[in-house]
């Protein structure tokens, strides 16, 4: 079941037309590709803070290696997987990401291996050269830094 689900969401994120940058009337389903090669596409728009610099970032997300689930925030308790937009050391493609992402918006994201971890892979869970899917990716809640200059 795992292989039929990964070979979907990749079938899915290959055979959509691709759109070179994304908008808030992108439609639902329909892949969006960056200049960097990242690739994801909207479950669901919402309608909340867009992530910017400094916001704390609340997400459920389920992450897919070779057609199988290496972690899933969804399944554990208290699992909410937050940090600080652009202040956290995160992986490029992450990073590219979740900068397009308002609060309420549910995607499936593809990172190729040089947004990911490249050649190095991480320990022994992600393999060198490894495309990461993100076949569950929810953002939860975005609350957005209050400026020191109101």
């Amino acid at each position: 079941m795992k292989s039929f689900t990964f070979l979907f969401i990749i079938l899915m994120i290959t055979s959509c037309q691709f759109k070179s940058t994304q908008s808030a009337e992108s439609p639902l389903g329909d892949t969006i590709q960056t200049a960097t090669g990242l690739k994801y596409l909207y479950l669901k728009h919402g309608d909340g803070p867009k992530v910017v610099a400094g916001a704390k970032v609340g997400t459920y997300l389920s992450l897919m290696v070779d057609d199988s689930v290496v972690w899933d925030s969804n399944e554990l308790p208290d699992s909410l997987f937050t940090f600080t937009a652009d202040s956290t050391r995160l992986i490029k493609g992450f990073t590219e990401v979740m900068r397009l992402l308002r609060q309420g918006d549910e995607i499936i994201a593809v990172l190729p291996d040089s947004l990911a971890y490249g050649a190095k892979g991480a320990g022994d869970v992600i393999p060198p050269n490894a495309t990461l899917v993100y076949d569950q990716f929810k953002v939860v809640s975005v609350d957005v830094p209050v400026s020191v200059d109101e």
